[in-house]
């Protein structure tokens, strides 16, 4: 470093050498001088234009004709800066040309240091939009919606550390000792986190959703607070617009403490089924109707038929039916796709049944009336002498 610097500092005497021969060919004194300080103005911003113009503009033309699109947007950042930087050095040496008294040379020189640092800074904090393009293919592997806003952290956070960084560079070099005040921030920082521990709570929470991709924008989730699809992964809270169209807003910390179910990460989406048949059905028909529903289920495309379960069985004697249950997938996690396929599963167990000339049973209630009363009206008696059991059916 110190070599470095070394070599600099020789090149700056010669460059002010040979200026200074410069203004001994014109004569010398103050008007030469001037001269020669506006030759160099003049030198500079011609400079100033060819590098942007010239040296900047080749370079992102070539970026672009390699698909090099963030080293292109990286020199467009750093065009203004540098600019910025040019015109500094020429002043710099037009300063030192012109001789001017030691307190307005050090108050310029201050100045011209100043805005170095500044153009330096100003230059890392253009080029962070633009290489955080790069960041995409890392950020894509959280799912598009979570990468934009993993993304947008990124960028704010190392935005806010450069510019706290400038900060205090800046005031070193303008003769502040800012340890005092960076200890006594860390005592305010204290305090301001004990105040602020539901929020850094929060942070934390939004952080842990990133990092375990536990959900990401568009996706179906339900927690025991809501259920709805994901429209804003933030920081400090999430946003899920329910099935009802309300916009609901959590903090992550909560989210993060309770069960959260992804139902966009499914890989199939489940069917359960009661089929009830009347007790009059016969043994062989039952058989053949259970028969008959496994084979539509392992010939239909929709149905998945690896890697999850398929079962058709008797369940149990019901109060009014015997019962077939139904477990099984289809292929397709799609809602509206899974409720076409139910639809047309539905008619296609029913034509089974009917195939089989057996019927659906619906619930029912038998009344059985052991003993009628002694006086009866003349009609009821009547017709109770002709009948020798009566038995009512009452529907329901």
């Amino acid at each position: 470093m110190d070599e470095i610097t070394t070599e600099i500092d020789s090149l700056n005497s010669e460059v002010i050498d040979h200026m200074t021969n410069w203004v001994d060919m014109l004569g010398g004194g103050e008007i030469g001088r001037y001269v020669v300080a506006g030759v160099v103005l003049l030198f500079v911003f011609v400079l100033k234009r060819v590098l942007a113009h010239g040296v900047i503009g080749g370079l992102r033309k070539l970026a672009h004709q390699r698909k090099h699109s963030t080293a292109a947007h990286v020199l467009d950042a750093f065009e203004a800066p540098v600019q910025l930087l040019v015109i500094l050095g020429g002043v710099y040496f037009a300063v030192e040309i012109l001789d001017l008294p030691k307190n307005v040379d050090a108050v310029l020189f201050e100045l011209i240091g100043i805005f170095a640092t500044f153009s330096v800074f100003w230059a890392l904090f253009r080029s962070i939009e633009p290489l955080a393009m790069s960041f995409n293919n890392l950020a894509g592997r959280f799912g598009g919606g979570l990468g934009d806003d993993l993304r947008q952290f990124f960028i704010r956070a190392v935005k806010t550390l450069i510019v706290v960084i400038g900060v205090v560079v800046l005031l070193e070099n303008w003769g502040i000792d800012v340890s005092a005040f960076l200890g006594g921030l860390g005592l305010a920082g204290m305090a301001v986190a004990l105040a602020a521990k539901d929020s850094v709570a929060n942070i934390f929470g939004g952080l842990t959703i990133l990092a375990d991709n536990l959900y990401k924008r568009g996706d179906w989730i339900e927690t025991p607070h809501f259920e709805g699809t994901v429209e804003v992964v933030g920081l400090r809270a999430t946003k899920v617009r329910t099935f009802a169209k309300a916009l609901v807003t959590m903090p992550n910390a909560q989210i993060v403490d309770s069960p959260v179910i992804n139902w966009s990460r499914m890989t199939h989406r489940r069917i359960k089924m009661l089929i009830g048949v009347e007790y009059r059905t016969t043994a062989d028909q039952i058989e053949k109707i259970v028969e008959d529903i496994r084979s539509f289920l392992k010939n239909d495309d929709d149905v998945a038929q690896t890697d999850v379960a398929q079962m058709v069985h008797l369940s149990d004697f019901g109060a009014s039916s015997i019962n077939i249950d139904l477990y099984y997938f289809t292929t397709t996690t799609d809602w509206v796709k899974w409720r076409d396929i139910r639809n047309r599963h539905i008619i296609a167990f029913k034509r089974i049944v009917e195939d089989n000339d057996a019927a659906f049973a619906f619930p029912s209630q038998s009344l059985y009336v052991e003993t009628l009363p002694e006086k009866m009206p003349e009609d009821m008696a009547n017709k109770t002498n002709n009948d020798s059991a009566k038995t009512t059916r009452q529907i329901g």
